[in-house]
């Protein structure tokens, strides 16, 4: 057993709520602005079902196999070779999105609260806390989940509240002048880029305790971060204004220093980088929790804490080749990284229960003509 920690539903349900908020918090409300303008709040909304549909179809696959990962489950369903090869596509997933979000954080920190720091010198700090994490494991990472969800939720719904004065909701006009096509582009932004990337808790879900309601406990989770996603959208359309989300990188973080209440209640903008930290931190940890873990199952490592250190050491250089500055995985990255998610959340589970139930129904046809 590569890894003998357990963890209830509630962190589990946690887990999926700070995956998807992660680093969407900040970069989410530029996209959607950038794309739908001021109909990105109605884009959003109606990605909300679409979007836990998806989440429904993972599900769905775990169920084929219920304690098995999914490396373990697709080569299960694919065979050694076949399997092995979608495998490894997924482990390129999760090594190369833990690398992103950490370069999301070196570019905010250093961009926003420590100016004069070397990215470097951030992206070893960030580094030696995800190894510490990854290396700690499952049980550990839930229960710190837990501890640091209230912190999260009093900063994120402090945020909204104070902001909700300065609302202006005439930005929102006029409603629904996007055309249908790029409405439609928001959505499927809306759907495949927060919603995708939960699929990593296919790599946590069989070491969870699961009980009658943990999938309709991970479905309230998925619903509860896509609202708090959609108000922070609706609020820097109606505060910031459309131009103004669009052009910032970190709309969010721009949105909570505009927070004054009475000359005396201001400057709290850290609060909200401590926030997104938090679920940043988290969903990184998770990915590169997957990718050790699904490295060893794929090449029967007796141990994958045998490769946390190497992932780690690979990671820091990985960083800095993947995205050369901020500008290049804000504008660049998004179009290119949609896709790459629309395939492995969706075409490819779709795949895994075509295969699966046609070797089903195989084993049916074989079954009455065995007893004739």
């Amino acid at each position: 057993m590569l890894e003998n920690g357990r963890i209830n539903t509630r962190q589990l349900t946690i887990l999926v709520l700070l995956t998807l908020v992660g680093d969407m918090a900040l970069v989410y409300p530029e996209i959607m602005c950038y794309i739908a303008k001021q109909d990105a709040w109605i884009a959003a909304v109606v990605s909300i079902p679409l979007g836990t549909a998806l989440i429904w179809l993972l599900l769905k696959l775990y169920c084929l196999h219920p304690g098995l990962t999914l490396i373990e489950s697709v080569q299960t369903i694919l065979g050694k070779w076949a399997g092995g090869a979608v495998a490894l596509f997924y482990l390129q997933y999760f090594i190369i999105a833990g690398c992103i979000y950490i370069r999301e954080i070196e570019d905010f920190t250093g961009t926003q609260i420590y100016e004069r720091t070397p990215g470097s010198v951030i992206r070893f700090m960030v580094l030696f806390l995800v190894v510490c994490g990854v290396y700690l494991g499952l049980e550990v990472i839930g229960r710190s989940a837990e501890v640091f969800l209230p912190m999260f939720i009093f900063f994120l719904v402090g945020l909204l509240v104070l902001l909700l004065p300065q609302a202006h909701w005439d930005r929102l006009l006029p409603m629904m002048d996007t055309p249908v096509p790029t409405l439609l582009e928001a959505v499927k932004f809306g759907v495949f880029y927060p919603f995708g990337e939960v699929l990593i808790i296919l790599m946590i879900y069989p070491y969870a305790r699961v009980q009658k309601h943990t999938n309709r406990d991970i479905l309230f989770g998925v619903i509860l971060g896509a609202l708090g996603l959609n108000l922070i959208v609706l609020l820097s359309a109606t505060v910031l204004g459309v131009y103004l989300t669009e052009q910032h990188f970190f709309a969010a973080y721009v949105l909570a220093q505009k927070i004054n209440i009475g000359e005396f209640l201001q400057r709290i903008e850290a609060l909200m980088g401590f926030a997104w930290f938090i679920s940043t931190y988290f969903k990184t940890l998770l990915y590169f929790y997957g990718f050790t873990l699904g490295t060893a199952q794929l090449f029967r490592l007796h141990s994958r804490r045998l490769l946390i250190l190497p992932t780690g050491l690979l990671a820091f250089g990985l960083v800095e080749l993947l995205s050369p500055d901020m500008i290049f995985y804000i504008k660049t990255i998004p179009p290119f990284w949609v896709s790459w998610n629309i395939t492995l959340s969706l075409v490819i589970p779709l795949l895994l229960l075509g295969v699966n139930a046609l070797k089903q129904s195989g084993k049916r046809n074989k079954q009455p003509q065995t007893q004739q």
